[in-house]
């Protein structure tokens, strides 16, 4: 039966290489590594490891069990930190406010958070302004901007770029998606007034998540962060001058600033957005 320890093993020799240094990374004997690799290969799906050039590099099944093997990890060491804290079984409700392009990310993020804190549900509300969070519309906003308010408490999780990006396959010529006048205030709003002519423009919205679509269904080409575009698999035309990149920011209400449930939603939100957008 496969355990936690052999997934550790597998991540280990992926990334270490070669099983002398795995069995240093894991503190066991050599001779242990050779015969537990040995045991957890024979099995008729096939070896878990290619030799090319003395180094161990992983098969397509040995690619599973290592991606399965790094989500424990963070599971086990997002646990270790709930322990450490004596942080109690957190329950009730998150308000949180996003722009309609992140909703893929954020839902993310909250079902990996309710895994953790089944007695927390949400609330979302999806808009391309920020929510008044003085009055509680939300508690949290999860948004791109540059400008954060200064009142709100809040950590910049990292940057991320744009591209112009089509649906796979979508032949020439390629018309332009646009943005409308509600975004014309955002940075991508104002790089397509700036470097779109209107006779090029096939189609006009008022919402990043509607370009991106439109995008994915031939319609056009369109410019797109590139964690959205991933997350649809779109095709990536050309990339984008990096002084449009632009920051994602999560913020919360100084009233809230010692709320345990939004507290600990905010430390955890902020580490795996930051690994959703280096991934990007």
């Amino acid at each position: 039966m496969l355990t936690y320890q052999d997934l550790q093993l597998v991540a280990a020799l992926a990334r270490e290489g070669t099983p002398v240094a795995a069995s240093k990374y894991l503190n066991i004997h050599l001779a242990t590594l050779y015969r537990r690799l040995k045991e957890l290969e024979c099995h008729p799906a096939g070896p878990l490891f290619k030799r090319v050039r003395g180094r161990y590099v992983l098969s397509s099944l040995g690619e599973e069990l290592a991606q399965a093997a790094g989500k424990m990890e963070e599971q086990l060491a997002v646990a270790r930190r709930r322990l450490a804290s004596g942080e109690e079984q957190l329950q009730g409700r998150v308000t949180v406010t996003t722009a309609d392009s992140l909703v893929p990310l954020v839902t993310r993020v909250m079902q990996a958070f309710r895994i953790l804190h089944p007695a927390i549900h949400f609330e979302l509300v999806v808009t391309n302004q920020f929510a008044d969070l003085a009055r509680y519309e939300a508690e949290v906003a999860i948004r791109p901007t540059n400008t954060p308010p200064e009142t709100w408490i809040g950590k910049n999780v990292g940057d991320f770029d744009y591209g112009i990006y089509t649906g796979a396959g979508t032949q020439e010529p390629l018309f332009w998606i646009n943005l409308d006048s509600s975004l014309s205030s955002i940075p991508a709003g104002r790089w397509l007034a700036k470097h779109v002519p209107a006779q090029q423009v096939v189609l006009k919205v008022n919402s990043m998540w509607a370009a991106a679509q439109a995008a994915a269904s031939g319609v056009g080409k369109a410019l797109l962060p590139d964690y959205l575009a991933r997350y649809l698999r779109l095709q990536r035309l050309q990339g984008i001058d990096p002084q449009l990149s632009c920051p994602l920011w999560l913020l919360i209400h100084p009233d809230l600033r010692y709320t345990p449930r939004v507290q600990t939603f905010l430390r955890f939100a902020t580490e795996m957005l930051r690994k959703e957008l280096q991934a990007a």
